[in-house]
């Protein structure tokens, strides 16, 4: 592999939100983990599912070999942390609807993500991704290469109003139920202006 192309998926680490590349040698970089909001050893363990090692320098730092750096390692970074996002959002989702109430998180250190006095019910949308325009999202390109629905022009699930009835009915839904009939029931009808 030429350097260039080293130095470019070296880049493509560096751009991985909470990744900041601290050493970078012949022989291995290290990549301090600490924003990234997963320790080294739950990453470790979700990138070694797919056959694919680094090494823990302390839980927030990881090392790679530099012969392990290649178009494969940052894809499969890219899907273990989709996987994980997907694990948070579920156990939030989960833990809303055992709460059965709306919420307000001022103390986050996000808020306000979207709009000052947002519902913060659903910090992960229980319709990732819903692929409706409508709402304000739309595919833009990931850090790592590929096309990811964005959700940051989406205000609709933090109105407060909307979030109440979407936690109604997502804690209505039968088990099993079909989300996406909640979606078209709250947040695509109020798009369409029969709300």
């Amino acid at each position: 592999m030429s350097s260039d192309s080293v130095e470019d998926l070296i880049e493509k680490l560096e751009s991985i939100r909470g990744f900041k590349v601290i050493a970078s040698e012949p022989q291995h970089v290290l990549v301090d983990i600490r924003d990234f909001g997963m320790d080294a050893s739950e990453l470790i363990s979700r990138l070694s599912e797919h056959g694919t090692w680094v090494h823990e320098c302390g839980s927030d730092c990881i090392r790679i070999d530099a012969d392990a750096i290649d178009q494969k390692l940052i894809d499969v970074i890219a899907s273990s942390i989709r996987a994980w996002g997907r694990d948070l959002a579920r156990r939030n989702i989960e833990d809303v609807l055992k709460g059965g109430m709306c919420v307000g998180r001022r103390d986050c250190e996000y808020y306000p993500c979207h709009f000052e006095g947002q519902d913060c019910t659903f910090c992960f949308c229980p319709f990732y991704p819903c692929d409706d325009a409508r709402t304000g999202g739309r595919y833009v390109e990931s850090s790592t290469g590929g096309m990811v629905w964005s959700c940051v022009d989406c205000t609709i699930i933090h109105e407060p109003d909307v979030a109440q009835e979407i936690l109604d009915e997502l804690m209505a839904l039968e088990p099993g139920g079909d989300v996406r009939a909640v979606f078209q029931k709250t947040v695509a009808r109020r798009l369409s202006g029969t709300a």
